[in-house]
């Protein structure tokens, strides 16, 4: 029997691929920790601080696409060649920063997975099972881990939208005002905090190199975002109109929460919960799965055969023991949220910045001295 070629494995991804695995990831973490932290900060504000850290990320893809360098990341990058100490820094930065990232969403997942569905006790058990998927979702590298959200993309979306329709019904508009009743520094806060989760959409430019039309990469990414903070409106006032402010900003997680309140019609499910529960257990972990990929591309430099698999293992295992700590202290993983938040994020966003921008420069002397 003659072999026939399904697709292709030249870890090569199309634009398509990533919108989609944009959206799961950043609708997961944004729908989940926004609307409490913003109903403290904001109030029925909260909106327009969706809106407004939206627009501030929207601006900073442009920026970003502008100075980004198409360089591969099995590659030095060319303007740290010759000064290895500062490589090997941005090396470690780059490494704990995704660690403790991934780390966070794994403990936010296995607290979800606690509390809705196995009970207390089980940390261990859930923290190993979903290393260990991490670690099997990574070993072919990103076009298989792209190639699965593409698929689950509508299986995951068409139930939330028909869940958010449904919920619809028990809104109650009056809990929509008053407006324009924060003050500017809790509001400021609260865009920043917008604009913290959202720009983590922009660390798709890392994978420009292995996009098979890297020109369409800033489409996507816009595309990816603007769906996403338009999903976060929708979610947030149908939170407001359902829980009002007073009780939103007590709630951990309104939006699984949202499920004991909305009927769907036939009752057809008796856990209900546990629908709205599967989409946010993917979403989580597609996002995981990313941070755990750009953690392990630095390491994997290090390692001359098989890195792959030895870097991720790493990783993995790192990943896990970080959660672990969480877990046992929640004092700690909020704290770690604030840092992501705040401070990791940032340096991210900041360090790369300054890469590319250093290697447009030193490309342009390079043409002018050849001139």
């Amino acid at each position: 029997m003659r072999d026939r070629i399904i697709f292709s494995n030249n870890q090569q991804v199309s634009a398509r691929q990533i919108s989609r695995a944009l959206f799961l990831e950043m609708l997961g973490i944004s729908t989940l920790l926004l609307p409490p932290a913003l109903a403290r900060l904001c109030g029925t504000d909260g909106v327009f601080a969706i809106l407004f850290g939206g627009v501030l990320t929207y601006l900073l893809s442009v920026v970003w696409n502008r100075y980004s360098t198409n360089v591969k990341q099995n590659n030095t990058s060319e303007q740290y060649r010759n000064t290895k100490v500062l490589e090997c820094a941005i090396k470690i930065v780059y490494i704990s920063a995704f660690l403790g990232i991934a780390a966070y969403v794994m403990y936010l997942l296995t607290t979800l997975i606690e509390e809705q569905l196995l009970g207390k006790s089980y940390e261990a058990i859930i923290v190993l099972t979903l290393a260990g998927a991490a670690f099997w979702g990574l070993w072919k590298g990103l076009e298989s881990r792209l190639r699965v959200y593409e698929i689950l993309f509508w299986l995951l979306v068409l139930p939330l939208i028909f869940i958010l329709l449904a919920a619809c019904s028990g809104v109650c508009t009056d809990y929509w005002t008053p407006v324009a009743d924060t003050f500017w520094q809790n509001f400021g806060k609260g865009t920043l905090l917008c604009f913290g989760i959202f720009s983590l959409s922009l660390l798709a430019f890392r994978s420009k190199s292995q996009c098979s039309h890297p020109e369409q990469l800033l489409r996507a990414a816009r595309r990816s975002l603007c769906a996403v903070v338009t999903m976060n409106v929708i979610v947030y006032l149908i939170l407001l109109g359902v829980f009002q402010v007073g009780l939103l900003s007590h709630l951990s997680y309104p939006i699984i929460d949202l499920m004991a309140v909305v009927k769907l019609p036939g009752n057809f499910l008796e856990r209900q919960d546990a629908l709205m529960m599967g989409i946010w257990f993917f979403c989580l972990f597609a996002l995981l799965n990313s941070m755990l990929y750009y953690a392990s591309a630095p390491l994997e430099k290090l390692f001359k055969t098989k890195g792959r698999p030895r870097a991720t293992g790493i990783c993995s295992l790192a990943m896990a023991a970080m959660a672990l700590c969480f877990l046992y202290s929640t004092d700690r993983a909020e704290r770690m949220f604030q840092i992501c938040v705040w401070f990791v994020v940032p340096l991210l966003l900041i360090l790369s910045m300054v890469q590319a921008i250093t290697a447009c420069l030193k490309e342009r002397i390079r043409q002018e001295e050849k001139e």
